[in-house]
């Protein structure tokens, strides 16, 4: 993909987990349990030592994580992988308003889809299209990134620059913590959080030291995270908020938010290349293009067809 370009990185859903299951099943997709090594089981834990609540029976419910493991393009690639989160807090809080038993939810992740030095195969994208096809399965949250390059450092002066530049969603304040920039807090409807990073370091040291090109050295991830509100009834999935102008008013808002970074211009042909493939499934029953989904030539191929279902000008 090219390093200046747009994209899905990842997007959340809030299932109930018999359901997800039995669908899951249904596709012959095995479900395991997530190796304790796993970072996710930090981030859970830390969920629950900040849950302020007193729930009943509540050591009953200990935090369960598992994973599917999606099809490869070539064996000696890293798994793309789904993610299942049962009783964390935030279930617990879904459960208790739906009025539902605590265990009746689960978060499902899929993560790592826009990931230029990475192979994912056709068949995990026609898979993971099945589950944001569910529209009892809610829009929980998705983040979208826009890879540039950029050779300034990310230190202290640079998040002063960056709070300045990014007011007034900054006025919250800019978190450094390694070679990371955080704004965790905006006063915005869907948007919760914006992340500006070193993305060739995370790769090689954070990804199991992939190995990338030097080439990339100045490799920039601008990754804007928005949230939706389970509990309401106009939240019908993922595919009618990516059918709606309220995916066009973000897009706006996080493309404003990128050139005040001072990312001025970016191809957005991988995100409409993602969103048609979620779409239709036929975009990746192409001769050429059923093995690997996210190659230059199968991105140029759609760039060439006519026959896009989804085009982010019309909504």
């Amino acid at each position: 993909m090219s390093p200046n370009s747009q994209g899905i990185d990842t997007i959340q859903l809030i299932a109930n987990y018999e359901t997800f299951k039995k669908m899951a099943v249904k596709l012959g997709l095995t479900i395991e349990e997530m190796p304790k090594s796993n970072k996710l089981y930090e981030k859970i834990d830390d969920e629950v030592k900040a849950d302020s609540k007193r729930r009943l029976e509540v050591d009953k419910f200990t935090p369960i994580i598992e994973v599917i493991r999606l099809p490869k393009v070539e064996p000696k690639d890293k798994s793309l992988y789904i993610s299942i989160v049962r009783n964390s807090p935030t279930l617990f809080n879904i459960a208790t308003h739906h009025k539902k038993a605590k265990d009746s939810f689960c978060m499902v992740t899929f993560a790592g889809l826009h990931q230029p030095t990475k192979n994912i195969s056709s068949e995990a994208m026609k898979i993971i299209s099945k589950f944001l096809k569910r529209k009892t399965f809610k829009l929980y949250r998705y983040d979208i990134a826009i890879d540039t390059k950029d050779n300034k450092p990310i230190n202290s002066e640079r998040r002063e620059e960056f709070k300045g530049d990014l007011s007034p969603f900054s006025k919250h304040g800019v978190k450094l913590e390694k070679t990371s920039l955080y704004i965790n807090k905006i006063d915005h409807e869907t948007i919760s959080r914006i992340n500006y990073y070193d993305k060739f370091q995370k790769q090689q040291y954070n990804q199991g030291k992939e190995k990338i090109g030097k080439d990339l050295k100045d490799w920039k991830r601008f990754e804007v995270t928005l949230t939706f509100d389970v509990t309401k009834r106009e939240n019908r999935g993922f595919f009618h908020y990516m059918e709606s102008l309220n995916l066009i008013n973000d897009l706006e808002t996080i493309d404003d938010m990128a050139k005040r970074a001072g990312i001025n211009s970016y191809r957005d042909d991988y995100l409409i290349y993602q969103l048609n493939s979620f779409k239709d499934n036929r975009f990746l029953n192409n001769h050429e293009s059923q093995k690997q989904f996210n190659s230059l030539e199968a991105l140029e191929r759609f760039n060439r067809s006519d026959s896009k279902r989804f085009r982010l000008d019309l909504l």
